[in-house]
Formats: C-alpha cells, sequence, structure tokens
C-alpha cells in the first residue's frame, strides 16, 4: 500500500489500484511554513512525527499506526514546536529505534511501545534537516551549525556522553547527510560539497559545486547524485577524493528541491510542476 499524509493533518493508506484503504483527520497542523515531514514505515507500521506550533509546548506528539488498518498502535506527547525534519527507525543496542529530531533534542523512542529510550539536547533553530543512520551513527545537523555523530547505544539524557564526534565547517541549513558507512556527505544550499570521516568526523574533502541546492544528495552503489536547483544533476563517486563522474541537465524551467527516488533500475525527479522518470523504455510487447 501507498500512504500520504497532506498539510492539512489527512492521513490516508491506498492500495495499489488506487483505491483507499483507510483513512483519518488528525488535525490540521499548526506550522508556519507548513508541515513537511515525511512519513517511516518500518514492519507493517507507519510512524508519524506530528510536530506543530510556534513554541512549546505546542500540542506536538508521535504516532504509530498498523498500516494495514490505521489503528494506532501507539501514541506519545512531544513538548517540541513544528519540526520539518523525517524520522527514521534504526536496528542498534539491540532494539529497534525510532529517532525523531525537534529543537532542542534528538529523541530515541521504542519502536514496541514508544517509550522513550534516550535523548540529547544538542539542537536550536528551525530544524530541517533529518537523521541519518550509518555505521552505528546517528547522524544529525544542527542547522548552519555542527554536524553531530550520536552513538544509539545509551539511556536517559545522553548529552554529555553519547556524542562522538563534531564537525563545523559548511554546515548545511535543509538537506540532510548522508553516507555509505565508512564516509559522510553533506551539501550546502550555495553548493559546498562536504565529505567527512565517519568514524572521526575529520574533513576529508571540500568542493564547490557553484549552484544551488535544496535536495539531500542519494547514495546509489558507489555512486553520489546530487540534484541541483535547476535540475542538473551531479554524479560524483562515493570516495576520499572528489570525483565528477558525470553531470547531466534536465533543461526547461523547473525547480527541484526534493530529493531523487531509485526505484527498479529508474530515477524519480519531483519539479514543482513535473514529475520526471529517467532510465530505460519499458520493453514494448511483441506486435501479434
Amino acid at each position: 500500500r501507498r500512504v500520504l499524509f497532506l498539510s492539512t493533518g489527512d492521513l490516508a493508506a491506498l492500495t495499489f489500484e488506487g483505491r483507499i484503504a483507510w483513512a483519518k483527520h488528525l488535525g490540521v497542523p499548526k506550522n508556519l511554513y507548513g508541515h513537511s515531514t515525511s512519513l517511516a514505515v518500518w514492519q507493517g507500521r507507519l510512524i508519524v512525527q506530528y510536530d506543530q506550533g510556534e513554541s512549546a509546548p505546542a500540542n506536538s506528539k508521535v504516532l504509530a499506526f498498523d498500516g494495514a488498518t490505521g489503528r494506532v498502535v501507539w501514541e506519545k506527547p512531544r513538548d517540541f514546536a513544528s519540526t520539518w525534519a523525517s524520522p527514521i527507525v534504526v536496528e542498534a543496542a539491540g532494539k529497534s529505534q525510532v529517532i525523531l529530531l525537534g529543537e532542542p533534542n534528538v529523541v530515541s523512542y521504542d519502536w514496541h511501545d514508544g517509550r522513550e529510550l534516550w535523548k540529547a539536547h544538542v539542537l536550536e533553530g528551525e530544524v530541517t534537516p533529518s537523521p541519518a543512520f550509518a555505521g552505528g551513527l546517528v547522524l544529525v545537523i544542527n542547522p548552519y551549525n555542527r554536524l553531530l555523530a550520536l552513538a544509539p547505544d545509551g539511556s536517559g539524557d545522553v548529552t554529555e556522553t553519547h556524542v562522538k564526534w563534531k564537525a563545523e565547517d559548511n554546515i548545511p541549513d535543509v538537506t540532510s547527510p548522508v553516507s555509505d558507512g565508512e564516509v559522510a556527505f553533506t551539501v550546502t544550499s550555495g553548493g559546498a560539497l562536504m565529505c567527512f570521516d565517519l568514524k572521526t568526523g575529520e574533513k576529508i574533502w571540500e568542493h564547490d559545486l557553484k549552484t544551488e541546492i535544496q535536495a539531500t544528495p542519494v547514495i546509489a552503489g558507489k555512486r553520489l547524485y546530487v540534484l541541483c536547483a535547476d535540475g542538473t544533476m551531479i554524479v560524483a563517486e562515493v570516495g576520499r577524493a572528489f570525483k565528477e563522474l558525470a553531470r547531466n541537465a534536465l533543461g526547461g524551467d523547473d525547480k527541484f528541491v526534493a530529493s531523487p527516488a531509485f526505484v527498479r533500475g529508474r530515477i524519480y525527479l519531483r519539479g514543482l510542476t513535473h514529475l520526471y522518470a529517467l532510465g530505460d523504455a519499458p520493453a514494448q510487447p511483441a506486435a501479434p
């Protein structure tokens, strides 16, 4: 099934034929810029991060739904205002953890029952970049300020004990970090692409792409795909030296702020006006 959550507060699951399997109205989120947090799906459950308001406490919450029926499995209040980062679910320290960001904390919830496992007081400002998980570390961005790596094996307040490293050079405000398990990448809105050692946080290299970027890069195989706002796709090698492999432009006047999606040999791009599918044309059936 496909699941969607609209800025009106409407949550719905659709069959692949386009029929509504179930739907719920959670209430219109109070959000200055509009709700943009994506959904997370894990082992048949749907995670909704419903942060709202301009100051805490703000009637925010996180919910876990049964994906088949829409039944609420658990619901926990959150003392956070509006957030634009999306949740992730990770297997770490022998637990299934739901990781959420919201000023000022990174919080881990137990996937089974929603109880809080740990939190780290490391965020400030308008939290837009989403967390990432690689090499046993949770990567989070404090916009414009720091990239941090946290070990997800603590309990309670782990602010002083589980931050493994911090980086403070050319930190993004919108895009999220990505990693292959050995190195981590970030890119700023102005096009500064950074590569860090995942274990130590040491900056390995920096390259100025000299273009506007609002979409988070994607790693596929050993390639890093960076979609520029004008529709140009820059492909670089995932490695300890910058090597550009390709640069292709779509042309036209569309603008791109969403990350590319890779599905069954195709790349899907969502512009402000069009949806694009890039790849080989499907085989045509033989004529009778």
